[in-house]
């Protein structure tokens, strides 16, 4: 018996058993339909009524969904995109918050309110879809990883962040000649890597889940990511021709197949980057 549990009231163990039950709970109800979907991808058995345990074992569906070509290309145009958007938008961020962080900043405030603008007033796509249009970048990637390159709540995170490291390590630095690109990159990008960490997440996160600017802006359906892929699947079930109910069924398993798929990068990445989260976004959001 642990000496916090000795030195708390009978109330208060009440009070932290019935957390742990209600919490435990509340992460059974969440996780026993992921659980339901992964078992549904490798059954035998088309059946999909209630279970956590598949009937029998087959990798069928995954063996239909790479042999009929319907992820391979999508998933790595997903990477690709993820990859690509991720790195500019960290890039393009911490050059813009370090700046921003520095007091003896020329128009600091109304750098900073600018800043704030986009997330009070916001004009929809239709603006960027006709500039994109006039411009000529139809079709491609491009114009994705620009309007996914800044966002105001992950650039306010970082620059909070740089505000709260001490001075003193910026003056020393510039008083030894280190240029101010070498200051971000020496100094405060290595002290800042939880709320990198953090933003990186966001950014990550944002760029995987897109669907609504692929199809906006991209008409060539090999250039298609996982989720436009999967939306497809999801809401147009009439594309893969079902008839009988069997076929319903199996046409049901090949979009849960899918959608395990599309939750495997997050799956792998969120564990690596849970220590930085909660400490990046509390110091980002809290000092400064």
């Amino acid at each position: 018996m642990s000496r916090s549990y000795l030195k708390r009231s009978p109330m208060e163990n009440i009070f932290v058993g019935s957390t742990y039950v209600f919490m435990g709970l509340f992460a059974l109800l969440i996780f026993l339909p992921l659980l339901y979907v992964v078992q549904l991808t490798f059954s035998v058995d088309s059946d999909t009524s209630f279970r956590i345990f598949p009937k029998g074992f087959t990798l069928k569906h995954y063996a239909y969904v790479i042999s009929a070509g319907m992820i391979l290309r999508p998933l790595l145009n997903s990477v690709y995109l993820t990859v690509v958007c991720t790195v500019v938008a960290l890039v393009l961020t911490l050059l813009l918050a370090y700046p921003l962080s520095r007091k003896e900043l020329l128009w600091r405030r109304t750098l900073n309110f600018l800043l704030i603008l986009p997330m009070m007033i916001s004009l929809g796509f239709l603006p960027r879809y006709l500039l994109v249009r006039q411009l000529g970048l139809m079709n491609s990637y491009l114009p994705i990883v620009l309007i996914s390159s800044i966002s105001s709540f992950n650039t306010i995170i970082i620059r909070n962040y740089f505000s709260s490291i001490p001075d003193s390590l910026v003056e020393s630095a510039r008083m030894d000649g280190c240029p101010e690109v070498l200051i971000l990159a020496r100094i405060m990008v290595p002290v800042a890597l939880p709320a990198i960490a953090t933003i990186a997440l966001f950014y990550m996160m944002g760029a995987w889940n897109k669907y609504f600017d692929i199809i906006l802006y991209i008409n060539d359906a090999t250039k298609h990511t996982l989720q436009v892929i999967l939306r497809s699947l999801v809401m147009e079930e009439e594309a893969l021709h079902t008839t009988t109910r069997d076929q319903q069924r199996f046409t049901e398993n090949i979009q849960y197949t899918t959608i395990v798929v599309a939750i495997i990068p997050v799956m792998i990445v969120y564990p690596l980057l849970q220590k930085q989260f909660v400490k990046g976004i509390m110091l980002g959001s809290v000092k400064g």
